[in-house]
């Protein structure tokens, strides 16, 4: 199993304008390397996992070229594109957000990458689950109104009381990388690092969002399962867009940017980085700051899962080489077509421009 990198540590590298993300991830997955003195590389299931986060779909997702780059990163490592999943709850999401290729396409990959959505009901262990006795959500995506059905065979044989773990990251993995999106939530206060690891990533979870104390409950109870925690390597967090306000669903609104990628092991330090950061930006759009601090990161904090106080976080930043950054090229117009001109116009030939 890869070696885990210490808590309250968290890698902060600046984001090229035009940034592939090619350059910015493999600086910080060298950190990472660095820090714990050994290269990653397969193991003996010889698979990874990237657990995204398109919730918010096209507007709000985790953005696709980190994906592209992790992929690039990992095959550098030594996997295969096949053993690389990508992994998130729903695939209508999934498909919003450019990721899952549409229904008339029958291989479900993101280029040459098996794409896992969860609410197919495949990759659900019946033997592996988070029990609590709030009752069942009528069901998980209810704006879905053409995809609503009755409770799923899965959820009568649970009793409707069981969340079930995804059994590719219990058991078919090295290790798998936490790709979260910093938004506000009415239930959660930060929809962030923490939720993505656990609500997102676990069937029948809608039912924790009646109100914050079962929701946080429950995000540090999920995260502190050992068979899904000691899998967990990293944690990304890009601010190449986050939302301060109205989430957590997409608003252009109040969604902003910064060229800054944050990678650290500890979820409950990355959650705080964001709740503290949305604050600020809320005062300063004049809006009243999310309180009190969200329950699920001192509930986590306690549960060993990371440090809460912004004092024992240390942001270390990783410049970006002098040698370049891979961006995007420039757009180019293309070059007018040529005009043939008839014979009897042939004279335009012969007149200069102005």
């Amino acid at each position: 199993m890869a070696p885990r990198a210490p808590l309250g540590l968290v890698w902060e590298s600046p984001l090229a304008s035009g940034s592939l993300y090619y350059t910015e991830v493999e600086g910080l997955l060298q950190a990472y390397e660095q820090q714990v003195g050994q290269a990653l590389q397969p193991g003996e299931r010889g698979k990874v996992a990237l657990k995204i986060n398109t919730r918010g779909r096209a507007g709000l997702g985790t953005p696709l070229q980190l994906i592209r780059a992790l992929i690039e990163a990992l095959e550098l490592r030594g996997y295969e594109r096949d053993s690389i999943f990508i992994v998130d709850y729903s695939a209508y999401d999934l498909r919003e957000a450019g990721v899952m290729p549409p229904l008339s396409e029958s291989a479900a990959q993101f280029e040459g990458c098996p794409v896992l959505a969860l609410d197919s009901e495949q990759y659900y262990d019946p033997d592996w689950f988070y029990d609590s006795p709030l009752p069942p959500a009528l069901q998980q995506e209810p704006q879905l109104i053409s995809e609503a059905r009755g409770a799923t065979e899965l959820a009568e044989g649970a009793q409707g009381r069981k969340s079930f773990l995804p059994k590719p990251l219990l058991f078919e993995v090295d290790f798998w990388i936490n790709l979260a999106v910093g938004v506000d939530d009415p239930a959660l206060g930060i929809d962030g690092v923490l939720a993505n690891a656990t609500l997102w990533n676990v069937s029948n979870s809608r039912r924790f969002l009646v109100n914050q104390a079962t929701a946080s409950a429950a995000v540090a109870e999920i995260a502190a399962i050992p068979e899904l925690e000691e899998r967990l390597l990293l944690n990304f967090v890009s601010l190449e867009r986050y939302q301060f306000i109205a989430g957590p669903y997409f608003n252009s609104i109040y969604s902003r940017s910064e060229p800054r990628l944050w990678m650290s092991r500890d979820p409950v330090a990355l959650d705080r980085m964001l709740y503290d950061r949305i604050n600020v930006r809320r005062v300063l759009e004049g809006f009243s700051e999310i309180e009190p601090l969200p329950r699920q990161l001192p509930f986590a904090a306690s549960l060993g899962l990371g440090e809460l106080d912004p004092d024992r976080i240390r942001v270390q930043p990783v410049p970006l080489p002098e040698s370049g950054v891979r961006v995007r090229p420039p757009p180019v117009a293309p070059a007018p077509e040529p005009v043939e001109l008839p014979e009897e116009k042939s004279w335009l030939r012969r007149v200069a421009p102005w």
